[in-house]
């Protein structure tokens, strides 16, 4: 997720805004998606790959509380420090420490091809995801990266190019978006082993190797026109040498297909390439850390869209990609669509049920207070209002839900420590006076949830 939304010029497709405009719209696509106030209900696929089969017992695991520093960290300790009344965080480390006390027990970092990769207030390139990755070291914490497999950022309102100029030991034919999957797949196999000996030469201990980011409708150029068709110097380009059938649908387009049609575009013309490139960076990877284990995740939309999320992993385990968390964004008060918490569930059981693994959350966020311009998530869910302690009750209760029902493996508030700009509702500190913002009931919630599932 960025926090600067990318308003550009549209390309005909429809009206073009950015992805979290759509979701922050009350759904004006909720007629069009052909989902009526019904969330996903359709019955699942039937499922033929051996490791769908593993069975649907609730199983423990260990839940993965990824309350982490972000890309945004160092731009808010330069207008203050973080406080929860015992610690007053200053540096880096301070801020993840405070997590630490909080019950965070994973770093995360958004890695992207580029070595500096500068957007808005965030900075994603592998300079900074080495200095998280000693960061995590040096605190005894698992990392967990994500490699978003663009030159600068992606998500589901767009999905640019890597790019592969800071590792010249990767030569491409030609450009990006004129190769074949199986050229693209070579060079993901030499990034994924590139990238994954730089991040373990710190001596930090990766968890989870997670591939891409909200990648329902594409990834690493490989994607439909969607909600932003250019920024960062790049320009949406059909990848025709893929296949030209993508390049001629977009996600409006798909939004007005009915759910059997839908389904079946997405899993003939377009995942069976998502799911190649996953396999071959993760290849790369496994070449490195013969141990390692995979993710993805996709955006808030999937929950909305009948049978997308059984059909997107089936599909992603049969072109060679196994994931062991089935990740995706959640932001429930972004729609004032259906009940939000009802169709996340439903997903989250029907994907456990159906794979018999568990959903991991990579990015989720519920307000404290009315959110306004350009994130205006205001659509409260029934019984949790946008207080400090609505917040605060719906991630604890989430969490003792998904523990105890083996559905959920961990939750990623997004951005806790981002409390200085329009996104301060969603984090998990007040309004700061006098340089100091403090702690709210939220950075605890994780924690909570925990112990009412023992």
């Amino acid at each position: 997720m960025s926090m600067k939304p990318d308003l550009h010029p549209h390309d005909g497709q429809g009206p073009e805004v950015d992805r979290r405009t759509l979701l922050g719209s009350a759904l004006v696509l909720g007629g069009a998606m052909a989902v009526g106030s019904a969330l996903p209900a359709a019955a699942a696929p039937q499922i033929h790959t051996a490791s769908a089969l593993r069975g649907t017992s609730r199983g423990r695991h260990k839940f993965r509380n990824s309350m982490s520093v972000t890309p945004f960290t160092e731009v808010v300790l330069g207008q203050t420090s973080l406080m929860d009344g015992k610690h007053r965080a200053r540096t880096v480390r301070g801020v993840q420490e405070l997590f630490n006390h909080h019950g965070a027990s994973e770093m995360y970092v958004r890695v992207a091809t580029l070595k500096q990769a500068r957007d808005g207030d965030a900075e994603h390139g592998l300079t900074r995801a080495l200095e998280r990755a000693r960061l995590a070291r040096k605190l005894g914490m698992p990392l967990n990266p994500e490699l978003g497999l663009w030159a600068i950022y992606g998500d589901i309102a767009l999905q640019p190019s890597p790019d592969f100029s800071d590792y010249p030991q990767i030569t491409l034919p030609g450009p990006w978006i004129t190769l074949t999957i199986d050229q693209m797949c070579t060079a993901m196999r030499s990034y994924g082993r590139l990238v994954a000996r730089q991040i373990l030469s710190t001596g930090v201990d990766v968890n989870v190797w997670d591939l891409g980011n909200e990648v329902e409708f594409g990834v690493a150029g490989v994607a439909v026109r969607s909600y932003t068709t250019s920024a960062h110097d790049w320009t949406y380009q059909p990848p025709d040498a893929v296949n030209p059938e993508i390049g001629k649908v977009g996600a409006f387009d798909l939004f007005a297909m009915s759910s059997e049609d839908r389904v079946d575009w997405l899993k003939t013309n377009l995942w069976p390439y998502v799911g190649r490139i996953f396999a071959a960076v993760a290849d790369g990877i496994r070449s490195v850390d013969r141990h390692a284990k995979f993710s993805t995740h996709t955006s808030s939309t999937v929950p909305l869209l009948p049978g997308v999320a059984v059909a997107f992993w089936q599909s992603m385990a049969d072109a060679g990609f196994e994931a062991a968390h089935l990740g995706s964004s959640y932001y429930p008060t972004s729609v004032a669509f259906g009940d939000q918490l009802a169709g996340f569930k439903d997903m989250a059981t029907t994907l456990h049920d159906t794979f018999g693994k568990p959903v991991f959350l990579a990015e989720t966020g519920y307000p404290s207070g009315s959110m306004g311009s350009p994130y205006a998530w205001n659509a409260a869910v029934d019984g949790y209002p946008l207080d400090a302690d609505g917040q605060y009750r719906f991630f604890r209760d989430l969490t003792q839900w998904g523990a105890t029902e083996g559905t959920v493996s961990g939750i990623r508030l997004w951005a806790p420590d981002y409390c200085t700009t329009h996104w301060q509702p969603m984090s998990g500190f007040a309004s700061q006076v006098d340089n100091r913002a403090s702690a709210k009931p939220v950075l605890d919630a994780v924690r909570d949830g925990l112990k009412l599932a023992r």
